[in-house]
């Protein structure tokens, strides 16, 4: 039985979907750059996602934990001031690299929180592309307990 409270917010619900704007699309960057998804060395994910290497720059806030007690969930956040388009995230402690990649939007803030698995202690990268540059930082995470089945 439809009430008059769920009615209403239904009613919102899809007012807000139907007014989201059309220009929000998911680029699947699995089957647009497949390689970087599978290589094995961090370097090598970074130059198959953005054709380029990467400066180390303190423009790049990486936060996580110096000691992660379960490698199945460690918090992972990339926050920046830059006016980025992509932001992604590597670590070397896994057989395959890349973790994630974001786009980011026109005006959009850099604030993106992650939950990564790791199977053993190792590095955590994030990259941030700014007009065609590309910005890094890398964290090590020190892993306790395996994420990956250890």
């Amino acid at each position: 039985m439809m009430n008059r409270r769920n009615f209403l917010g239904l009613g919102l619900g899809a007012l807000a979907v139907s007014m989201a704007p059309s220009s929000l699309s998911a680029i699947d960057f699995r089957k647009e750059k497949p390689k970087a998804w599978t290589a094995t060395k961090v370097d090598e994910a970074i130059k198959e996602l953005f054709g380029k290497t990467a400066t180390a720059s303190d423009k790049v806030k990486l936060k996580a934990p110096d000691i992660a007690e379960n490698g199945a969930v460690i918090p992972v956040t990339v926050s920046s001031d830059l006016a980025g388009s992509k932001v992604a995230i590597f670590q070397d402690a896994n057989p395959e690299s890349t973790v994630a990649v974001f786009t980011v939007p026109k005006g959009g803030i850099i604030d993106y929180s992650v939950r990564i698995k790791m199977a053993k202690t190792g590095n955590v990268t994030a990259i941030i592309e700014e007009n065609g540059k590309l910005y890094s930082t890398t964290k090590e995470v020190k892993v306790t307990i395996g994420g990956c089945g250890g």
